[in-house]
């Protein structure tokens, strides 16, 4: 695929064109990086035009409160399917360098955990450059998730700080898991096989992209505590031990931009 380094680029003049409509805004340019590449991907995950465009242009995106530590802003779509993320120059152009060993990693390995990229544009206006990547919601709103976890399989500095924990849904770190499920999660042998493979796997290609800074997302939904919570019954319990009950484990790998990253959801029941 010859796509990967081609940007498209559209003028919107506020009085309008023959190919863009008036609007009340400055005049701006819009590019769209990798074009052709970026709509397999979409296809590849089974997203269709029409649905993207929808999700990401009927209704005004919800900017997300908690920014990146590298000073993005995230936004997440209406219907909770897209996560938006603003990114700098070296990070557009990093993006761009990897589409090509991205291409071969997603057609190789299909249940990959790192993040799935679904689109890489820029707007220009008043002499400024905003760059976004659109990428998919590993941890929607509709599902609440009752702990999340930043994994990296280290311990050094690896604890949720005071300010981390005081929040209504916080992220924990490695020395968090450890403290708060030392039995660690129950899965059956198939699953366990294949997401250990599917994780050497990945771990293999961010080593190849010589990517040092990653981590896995993962989060837990509580399937019996979310019935009690359903009915107005109160918790009860340590919500911080999943492996006795039944749950949903949503897990990602958090790389390349640092962003929300792919979902591949696992449902079990401990025994």
């Amino acid at each position: 695929m010859q796509d990967f380094y081609v940007v498209e680029s559209i003028f919107f003049p506020s009085e309008g064109s023959n190919l863009t409509p008036a609007h009340h805004y400055p005049d701006f340019r819009f590019k769209t990086y990798a074009p052709v590449a970026f709509r397999y991907f979409r296809e590849l995950f089974g997203i269709r035009p029409d649905d993207y465009l929808y999700s990401l242009c009927n209704e005004p995106l919800i900017e997300l409160s908690n920014p990146g530590a590298s000073g993005s802003i995230f936004y997440v779509t209406r219907d909770d399917e897209f996560i938006i993320k603003t990114v700098n120059a070296k990070e557009a152009e990093f993006l761009q360098k990897l589409l090509p060993g991205y291409y071969m990693n997603l057609n190789q390995n299909p249940r990959t955990l790192l993040p799935k990229f679904f689109g890489l544009y820029c707007v220009q206006s008043g002499g400024k450059n905003i760059r976004i990547v659109v990428m998919n919601n590993v941890l929607p709103r509709a599902v609440r998730m009752h702990l999340k976890f930043d994994l990296k399989g280290s311990t050094y500095k690896r604890r949720a700080s005071k300010k981390e924990r005081e929040k209504s849904n916080p992220t924990f770190k490695d020395l968090d898991f450890i403290a708060d499920v030392p039995e660690g999660l129950t899965l059956d042998q198939d699953t366990y096989s294949a997401l250990l493979k599917t994780l050497q796997r990945d771990c293999l290609v961010l080593e190849s992209f010589k990517i040092m800074d990653y981590s896995l997302l993962l989060g837990v939904h509580n399937l019996g505590l979310a019935v009690r919570e359903s009915q107005g019954s109160p918790a009860g319990g340590d919500e911080k031990k999943p492996q006795a009950q039944r749950a949903l484990y949503s897990t990602a790998m958090e790389s390349i931009q640092g962003g929300k990253a792919c979902r591949d959801t696992l449902d079990h029941d401990a025994t």
